[in-house]
């Protein structure tokens, strides 16, 4: 059988190959490793590599198919984990300096869920220094480079998971999501990537940014792939996400938010393309709502400050010992969280209840789902990039979905004239009902099939 080239295989479609016993383990994992040792210099996606660990584990899924084992639609499938979550025997450096030589003595929950399930840690990805950023530009292990324009930022903090698998470097990656650190970079890499509800994924042997907000997430190609790795990655049982794939979309509804804050400074290409995800939708039977999100201005304020309070706490003694061991922008944002006044705390709690009520409500008496832009903005050049700044812009339509609580998905939904792949947002109660949409979508469209063109890469016969 004549296989097509193995980095351009979404997770779903190489898994299916590996259950075929059209395509070993051993040779995916060896594939993903030289294409790491090939781009990864230019692209820095990867800060470690576990390639001997990746090559024995692909050897053992291999004879464990051999004699009729079958672990699961992740059973030999490399993976990439951003380097804030613990592998054993791996490095969990978090982007900084003042863990650069710890080594993780267990796995973090999430990764013995995916390992018992047949997925290959291949590597630690790369990560803005303590997740405390969105560019994915760290002064210490330098940028993370977007495949799609290497002078450009893949976003962040999960920048490195977006690299690695838009590149083609591995089909899935974890990452992790506080104020939109799954949702930006597979946006601006043009994957699928899901932040879950508070409390789906374990954030146990994961280095937090706030306790109260973060989340572990999936980062791959499409809805399938997404719901693949969520099914072993989940903390309770209940209907497997991929069974969700199949459910019907028509009659849904899904509103469209009027606030100027998602319209008013975004990109005119940003905004056509996701009012062209919106048509895609109306043609699967889809009703389309425009609806008003009241309270959503206050939800920026308090992300940011029950955020940033919660990291600078966690950190709180490095602060005062050693701050020239961060980064300029990472220290600036931690410092202006610990000099928040225990007020402003309280009013950011408020907010974040007011505002979950009012959600609660949308989503109980007028819509199913909400459709937004993902970011504002296509990626950030990393010269003139300045990551506090950068920050507030690429975050500001994923902070209000952050502080809901409520599932969130980046769904790829077009590419702007300049080449660059352009997301949206939908959030929904049900992460099944948004996998669901997003699977109807991705069935009539192509984006999630596009992938950037790099070095050694073959065109396409035509």
């Amino acid at each position: 059988m004549s296989l097509p080239p193995l980095h351009t295989l979404s997770l779903a479609g190489a898994s299916g190959l590996i259950h075929r016993g059209d395509l070993s383990p051993v040779d995916l994992v060896e594939a993903c490793l030289v294409r790491i040792e090939t781009l990864n210099p230019a692209l820095n996606a990867f800060l470690h590599v576990a390639a001997d660990h990746a090559r024995k584990q692909a050897e053992g899924a291999a004879a464990a198919f051999a004699r009729g084992e079958d672990w699961g639609p992740l059973h030999g499938i490399p993976i990439g984990v951003k380097d804030l979550i613990d592998v054993a025997g791996m490095p969990t450096t978090a982007g900084s300096l003042f863990m650069r030589d710890h080594i993780a003595s267990h796995n973090a929950p999430v990764i013995t869920h995916l390992e018992a399930a047949g997925a290959i840690v291949i590597g630690k990805t790369h990560l803005h220094e303590f997740a405390v950023g969105a560019t994915n530009v760290n002064p210490h292990y330098g940028p993370a480079r977007n495949p799609w324009n290497p002078a450009l930022s893949p976003g962040g903090s999960s920048g490195g998971s977006g690299v690695a698998v838009a590149a083609g470097m591995c089909p899935g990656a974890l990452g992790t999501d506080t104020g939109g650190s799954v949702r930006v970079p597979s946006a601006l890499c043009g994957l699928t990537g899901l932040r879950p509800a508070i409390g789906a994924v374990s954030t146990q042997g994961v280095i937090p940014m706030s306790g109260t907000l973060d989340t572990v997430g999936p980062m791959a190609h499409t809805a399938r792939d997404i719901a693949l790795m969520l099914d072993a990655m989940v903390t309770e049982a209940g209907q497997p996400y991929v069974e969700a794939l199949g459910e019907p979309v028509h009659g849904l509804r899904v509103g469209i938010p009027t606030d100027d804050l998602f319209w008013a400074e975004t990109m005119i290409e940003v905004a056509g393309l996701v009012h062209g995800a919106a048509d895609v939708l109306h043609d699967l039977g889809v009703a389309l709502r425009q609806v008003r999100l009241e309270g959503v201005e206050d939800t920026l304020f308090a992300t940011g400050v029950i955020g940033l309070v919660d990291a600078a706490l966690y950190h709180r003694e490095r602060l005062e010992t050693h701050p020239e061991m961060f980064g300029e922008d990472v220290r600036a944002r931690l410092q202006r969280g610990k000099a928040r006044p225990a007020l402003d705390y309280a009013r950011a709690m408020q907010i974040m209840r007011m505002w979950q009520a009012a959600l609660a409500r949308l989503f109980r008496e007028q819509i199913d789902l909400l459709l937004i832009p993902m970011t504002p903005v296509v990626s950030h050049a990393i010269s003139d990039s300045e990551g506090v700044a950068a920050a507030a812009e690429l975050l500001r339509f994923t902070y209000p979905f952050s502080l809901s609580g409520l599932p969130a998905l980046a769904l790829p939904c077009g590419f702007s004239e300049d080449g660059l792949p352009v997301g949206a947002q939908l959030v929904s109660p049900r992460a099944h009902l948004l996998l669901a949409v997003a699977h109807a979508y991705q069935s009539l469209t192509e984006w999630h099939l596009r992938r950037p063109a790099l070095e050694g890469d073959v065109p396409p016969a035509t």
